[in-house]
């Protein structure tokens, strides 16, 4: 098959994959995120009860029980998965109830006890005097339960301070240093024990209201619990007796085991009440709580107890609503979550708020690939026309795969896609770099491009598959929203070197041989001819101070004052709203003190929403429950009128923030290790090492102008700065790529002058490329939205310093290393002892006249020696004795020469001196000094 026709057939089968992309990309919508249409995003950690440990079976079941869950509420296009080993991630799009999620993640687990024989202490109001009671009781069956940790503040009213946990390690993990602070003391309840609570008497002077919640010790030895039930219904046929509201029940049915234990435990209780002539009692307890305490008639139950089987089913009944009757039924129908969740990290989002993120991300996207489209078309003219094809070929290829796994598109992934542009828009650039100087070389149109495809797909795949490492490691560490980014970086730099290597090759296949491509001011082959002649290797001193000093002084600043860090990395509550009635910062204060809620830290913000500019204030506090921040909202919405549109809400414990700095520090190293490896493979680890270096200059660089300028850090930001680890070797790569190339035709040459040669014929390369990243990444900057502009700037932070330190840190460190080796050295003596002969005799020869005499010979026609050696002949040796006298000028006392017929004889002009073959001598010689 010949070139041409292979040539359109790969050309159609783009064609196909574009027109099947685009009729995907109508069909199919793509799902949005929460943070693109609005709703809740949560993030939980497991932890051990009494009963179970964190398991990746026990995870597995939590999100089952979770996802049943969630389909009872109805919500759209939930997302709910695994993250780590101990961590679940759910996405609850058009969510607007944060009570939605405390919901979602009860437990559910239901036990029942027999409340006489099992009550220890209680009821008390104080959970401090109930926990200090069971460290001095004996539990009667220890055997196979967990102690509970509480902590508590040392002084009066000793409130508890954060969640009771089943180890130890876990309570403390919640306290900055995992150590208690001061005032703060810890207590156990004994394996064996269970603190549990009941909703306060109800108040005689205020009908509907209920005092403090009464907390009681049980003995934890239930009769049955939530595994024995196989269904739940709710029942209101008995809603009313005696004209008495009692509310509607809860009927459960057991399993066969299940049956027998609960007419096991009744049959005990109405045994009991036949010999005291008292009803008896028993506890339904649902994760900590008692529920129900139903009676047993000992005259009607004596002695057999009830038999679900017979009876048809245990029924509930309390102080339920409607509502709440039927959330206790759905959950003990989705069964009963294993594990304890930890609510770590917490994100709401209002609708409007989201669509105008997805508008805003859109128009960035589209500006950036507009900007590297015209960029494009006018450095490289016919070739950018091509390479813009292109980028709308990947731009189609890649929404189509995004619809149609489906990836949840957000915000994060949408800056994935963009910084993509510039990516695919690099591998053109160098492919396209490389067919121009092959052109030049003097090489035929198909020739060129066939070699430039060859000698620069060889760097692109260098450089992207660093890129694609790092974004692995980013995909495999980083939490919810940087996943997106990464996962979207991944398949676009894959899609982009596709359209890069295959589209592109086979338009031009099909165009070569055409007229279009054999002109010069269509294809723009000649332009960019600028030879740049500069010691790169000997002004590393010069380098060294301009990338250090700024970086010293950045460190510097973070060690003085830090950085900016977001809530992602400290516990708390964040509330971002505007008011539709004007507020202050005081104001917004007081509502926060009022309420009990500690203190705020409160900033003024503006936000642009549909294009009009709103004014509002973000309140950072203590982590709030879904209740307080209920209080809260209703607080603000009453005092100042909270516009839901723009409300954000983002909640994040002490654990979260610790991940992500543990994963940060992890997919660092692990990047480092996997660039170090691969450069090591693909070069020798006297080049790694060095593009390491420049790689640790520009984040740290990024890490101290964050501190100077004082920018927020957030979990994005630290995506950005590992992004920035695998982009910054994109030139190091091709440098390198080059270096190793010039290497073997250079052999009598020093290394530096290797590096010198390979940085000159890369440098507008290194130029450009960087030019084409940043036109998207500034896109995103200053029209991708409040969100996104932290992100974005440590882009282009990342770009610049990128694409300075592959010329003034890894090139020079490198050249200068690799000159320490005996092999180096012997070669740089060697042509030192050679330079030095030569200037030895610059005072008998006019090395200058030689050079340009040299030059002069070399742009002149072939003549005869040309010819011989094309024939295969070896031309004959020259020597040193002329083959005629050298020519005289005739003294004043020399007769003139006289001409025949009269007249003086003209001299005849002085002989070419020649050689033996004939051919004119190049120089005259020159006697050599004779050294002494």
């Amino acid at each position: 098959m010949g070139t041409g026709r292979r040539a359109l057939l790969l050309l159609l089968m783009v064609i196909g994959l574009t027109a099947a992309s685009l009729v995907t990309i109508a069909l199919r919508p793509a799902v949005l995120g929460l943070d693109l249409q609005g709703g809740i995003e949560v993030i939980l950690k497991g932890q051990d009860t009494p009963d179970a440990q964190v398991t990746p079976e026990s995870v597995d079941r939590a999100v089952e029980v979770i996802r049943r869950r969630v389909d009872k509420f109805g919500v759209s296009e939930p997302e709910i998965q695994t993250q780590g080993k101990d961590e679940i991630v759910v996405s609850l799009p058009g969510a607007d109830d944060p009570q939605v999620v405390e919901d979602l993640i009860k437990p559910a687990q239901l036990r029942f006890y027999d409340y006489t024989d099992n009550l220890e202490d209680g009821p008390n109001t104080s959970l401090f005097a109930t926990v200090t009671r069971a460290t001095k009781i004996d539990p009667q069956e220890p055997k196979g339960k967990k102690p509970t940790f509480y902590a508590f503040r040392t002084g009066a009213p000793h409130a508890q301070v954060g969640q009771e946990t089943v180890t130890e390690q876990a309570l403390l993990n919640q306290f900055p240093g995992n150590v208690l602070p001061d005032g703060v003391e810890q207590l156990t309840v004994p394996a064996g024990l269970v603190v549990v609570s009941q909703p306060g008497e109800e108040l005689a002077t205020r009908p509907g209201e209920f005092g403090p919640a009464q907390y009681l010790l049980l003995q934890d030895r239930p009769g049955l619990v939530g595994k024995d039930i196989t269904s739940a219904r709710v029942d209101r046929s008995n809603q009313q007796q005696l004209g008495v509201d009692r509310g509607p029940a809860v009927v459960m049915s057991f399993t066969g085991e299940g049956n027998k234990k609960f007419q096991k435990v009744t049959s005990d209780l109405a045994v009991r009440g036949q010999s005291l002539k008292e009803n008896q009692t028993f506890a339904v307890v649902l994760d900590g709580e008692i529920v129900s305490r139903p009676s047993v008639g000992y005259e009607e139950f004596f002695p057999s107890g009830i038999d679900p089987a017979v009876s048809g089913g245990a029924q509930i009944s309390g102080n339920f609503t409607s509502t709440s009757a039927q959330l206790l039924a759905d959950q003990l129908n989705s069964g009963a979550i294993p594990i304890s969740l930890e609510v770590i990290s917490r994100r709401e989002v209002g609708a409007t708020l989201g669509k105008e993120s997805l508008r805003q991300g859109l128009i960035a996207g589209l500006v950036g690939l507009g900007l590297v489209l015209a960029f494009l078309i006018f450095y490289y003219r016919a070739l950018g026309v091509v390479a813009a094809i292109a980028l709308l070929i990947y731009s189609a290829l890649l929404y189509a795969v995004v619809v149609l796994i489906p990836i949840t598109l957000t915000l994060p992934g949408i800056a994935g896609m963009i910084l993509t542009i510039g990516i695919s828009a690099d591998a053109n650039i160098v492919i396209f770099e490389r067919v121009r100087e092959e052109s030049r070389a003097g090489k035929s149109a198909m020739a060129a491009m066939s070699a430039g495809y060859k000698k620069g797909l060889a760097a692109i795949i260098d450089a992207n598959v660093v890129t694609l490492a790092v974004a692995g490691v980013i995909f495999l560490f980083a939490t919810a929203g940087p996943r997106g980014f990464a996962f979207t970086l991944l398949i676009g730099t894959l899609i982009s070197l596709f359209t890069a290597v295959v589209a592109t090759r086979a338009i031009f296949g099909v165009l070569i041989g055409t007229r279009f491509m054999r002109d010069d001011r269509i294809m723009g082959i000649s332009q960019g001819r600028t030879r740049i002649s500069f010691d790169w290797v000997g002004r590393w001193r010069l380098w060294m101070v301009i990338s250090t000093v700024p970086v010293l002084f950045g460190l510097g600043w973070l060690g003085m004052n830090g950085l900016n860090l977001g809530i992602d990395f400290e516990s708390g509550t964040r509330i971002s709203t505007g008011f539709e009635r004007p507020a202050t910062e005081d104001g917004i204060r007081t509502v926060v003190n009022d309420l009990g809620l500690g203190s705020a830290k409160v900033q003024r913000f503006s936000e642009n929403l549909k294009g009009n500019s709103v004014e509002g204030f973000q309140i950072q506090t203590r982590t709030l429950t879904a209740a307080e921040q209920t209080r809260l909202n209703e607080a603000l919405d009453t005092k100042y009128g909270v516009q839901l549109a723009t409300r954000q809400i983002q909640t994040v414990g002490a654990t979260f923030g610790k991940q992500i700095v543990r994963n940060a520090i992890y997919a660092i190293i692990l990047s480092l290790l996997i660039v170090i490896a691969y450069l090591t493979l693909r070069f020798e680890y006297k080049l790694a090492l060095p593009a390491v270096l420049s790689v640790v200059h520009d984040v740290a660089l990024s890490v101290g102008i964050y501190s100077v300028t004082g920018r927020e850090v957030t979990s994005g930001t630290i995506a950005a700065f590992l992004t920035i680890l695998g982009y910054s070797l994109y030139d190091v790569v091709i440098v390198f790529d080059r270096i190793r190339e010039n290497a073997p035709l250079m052999r009598n040459s020093r290394y530096r002058d290797v590096v010198n040669r390979s940085v000159d014929e890369t440098i507008i390369r290194s130029l450009i490329t960087s030019l084409a990243t940043l036109l998207p990444v500034l896109a995103l900057f200053l029209f991708g939205g409040e969100t996104l502009k932290d992100f974005s700037f440590a882009l282009l932070v990342g770009v610049l310093a990128g694409g300075i330190s592959s010329v003034i840190i890894s090139a020079p460190i490198a050249a200068l290393w690799k000159e320490h080796e005996p092999e180096q050295k012997k070669r740089t003596a060697k042509l030192e002892k050679r330079a030095s002969r030569v200037s030895s005799d610059s005072d008998v020869v006019d090395l200058d006249v030689l050079e340009r005499a040299e030059r002069a010979l070399d742009a002149a026609p072939p003549e005869t020696t040309v010819g011989l050696l094309e024939s295969g002949e070896e031309p004959p040796p020259e020597t040193d004795t002329p083959d005629v006298d050298p020519p005289t000028t005739p003294s004043p006392e020399d007769p003139p020469d006289v001409a025949p017929g009269g007249g003086v004889r003209e001299p005849a002009p002085p002989r070419e001196p020649r050689t033996p073959s004939g051919r004119p001598r190049r120089h005259q010689q020159v006697p050599r000094r004779r050294k002494t």
